[in-house]
């Protein structure tokens, strides 16, 4: 099958790459190609196959962090002899091949990543690498495909949607009760939040810097998409209880003022992952953070970081995707070919809305 990677440059002609092309990724020209990958050997006899499932990617999606994880892969290791670097943290797949030990899952299943964390054999995301097409998976860390999500939507569902449940969950909003903000409500997690937080009868405050366009504000109705200007001359007459933040190292500061005392702050990520993607230094977003932990230690605010969801988290999504037909939103999908416009749309297009997929043949 014909798979997307990025090319290490001194490497570009070891391998017969396809339709090469390049995409900056801040100060760095990061090339990509399709290279043809056959299926790899799967001895269903060898032990160390026992627990796993080999597996045929048909579509796989990016989330932020594969930016900089690919990033860092680009700039650390091009001077090793790797021909080139995977990418990408969510998909949909086939099984092809199973071990001795996989009992629920078949040859002919379609499934998605089971992104569990902290807990279970592998915890945390199933692989960094969808883009190479086929994968060697431990039988714990996929599901089956429930019969609502389409193969596109479920290769844009595992990892937002079990962050945002796990967030919900230890929030504690949902036994408390409570007035919510939602920070930075364009991006993937904050619109899972916003919506798993509606079909669960809580409305939040939707924040963004961005303009929404009137059929993007239907995601999310009936919120309505508020500057953190408005939301601030009104938050002491709002009080304000819990905020959601899928990145601290821009929103910190407003949060917390925002916030009522005792308030609660959940966080799951940072927006500026890699110092080759952004011009400040840590040192220069010191003060920011010094001054909202001052603030959150006088308001007696709770702090909590979040990476990922349980298993528990994942199954409670799914099961309000099934309650309430509220579908994942595909921004656009790609066809492999069109492998550069979706890199940029994926990493760079500020203006898009929801999940890009990339669809293999």
């Amino acid at each position: 099958m014909e798979s997307l990677v990025a090319i290490n440059p001194k490497c570009k002609n070891n391998l017969e790459f396809k339709k090469m092309g390049s995409v900056k990724f801040g100060s760095t020209d990061v090339w990509f190609g399709l290279v043809e990958l056959s299926q790899p050997n799967f001895d269903i006899n060898n032990p160390k196959n026992d627990n796993y499932v080999l597996i045929k990617v048909k579509y796989f999606s990016c989330n932020y962090r594969d930016k900089s994880i690919l990033l860092e892969s680009y700039t650390s290791e091009k001077n090793e002899n790797r021909l080139f670097f995977p990418f990408g943290s969510e998909f949909s797949a086939e099984i092809i091949k199973t071990g001795k030990n996989v009992k629920n899952l078949n040859v002919g299943d379609f499934v998605m990543p089971n992104c569990e964390y902290p807990n279970g054999l592998k915890p945390g995301i199933p692989s960094n690498y969808a883009s190479l097409g086929w994968l060697k998976i431990h039988k714990s860390k996929i599901i089956k495909i429930p019969a609502y999500l389409s193969l596109e939507e479920a290769a844009c569902f595992s990892l937002g949607s079990q962050t945002a449940s796990s967030m919900i969950r230890r929030s504690g909003i949902l036994k408390e009760g409570g007035n919510p903000v939602v920070f930075s409500a364009r991006s993937a997690t904050s619109i899972f939040i916003i919506r798993q937080l509606l079909i669960q009868g809580i409305k939040p405050i939707c924040i963004s810097t961005t303009s929404w366009k009137d059929y993007e504000k239907e995601y999310i109705y009936p919120c309505e998409v508020e500057r953190l200007e408005d939301v601030s001359l009104q938050a002491m007459k709002r009080n304000i209880t819990h905020v959601f933040d899928p990145f601290f190292d821009i929103n910190i500061e407003n949060a917390v003022n925002l916030l009522q005392i005792g308030g609660t702050y959940i966080t799951c990520g940072l927006l500026n992952q890699h110092p080759l993607l952004t011009e400040k230094t840590p040192v220069e977003n010191e003060p920011i953070l010094r001054r909202a932990l001052t603030m959150g230690v006088m308001k007696n605010i709770s702090f909590i970081g979040n990476c990922l969801g349980t298993d528990a988290d994942l199954q409670n999504a799914i099961n309000l995707v099934e309650k309430s037909s509220v579908r994942p939103i595909i921004d656009k999908s790609y066809d492999v070919t069109q492998y550069l416009d979706f890199i940029n749309r994926s990493f760079f297009n500020t203006n898009k809305i929801g999940k890009v997929p990339l669809i293999y043949h």
